[in-house]
């Protein structure tokens, strides 16, 4: 395998219009270095088709996101705090998006809490929203 200093640098005049497919790609891509990588960001809108493993940051909710086959989820997060305490979840109190829980998957949230007009939030058999 060749080591990094002998890539190639890629810049867009090396790569002419539709020169790179999918077809053209390793399945695992590295990318050295220590700074950071852009991925696509835009608003639930601008979302493309949902296929599973898609990533993306969602302007509408300053959150990264993926999609698991069925439904685009937040990535990452957790619990905050001051300083390195992990100790607070947090969720809003306005439901303002159809929302199907996962089958044999439960749910919490703190109330209370509002369901908008026209909206619906499914618990499935085996499964169950807890509201405290």
């Amino acid at each position: 395998m060749a080591t990094y200093s002998s890539y190639k640098q890629i810049t867009t005049v090396n790569i002419p219009a539709g020169g790179v497919t999918g077809s053209d790609l390793e399945n695992n891509i590295a990318l050295p270095g220590t700074d950071s990588v852009t991925v696509p960001k835009g608003t639930v809108a601008n979302r493309g088709t949902g296929v599973a493993g898609k990533f993306r940051y969602n302007t509408d909710v300053n959150k990264f996101e993926g999609y698991n086959g069925t439904s685009w989820g937040t990535v990452g997060g957790g619990a905050t705090g001051g300083g390195s305490d992990e100790v607070f979840m947090e969720n809003t109190t306005t439901v303002n998006t159809n929302y199907t829980l996962s089958t044999n998957k439960n749910a919490v949230s703190v109330g209370p809490i509002t369901i908008a007009n026209g909206i619906a939030v499914t618990v499935p058999n085996n499964a169950r929203w807890v509201i405290l």
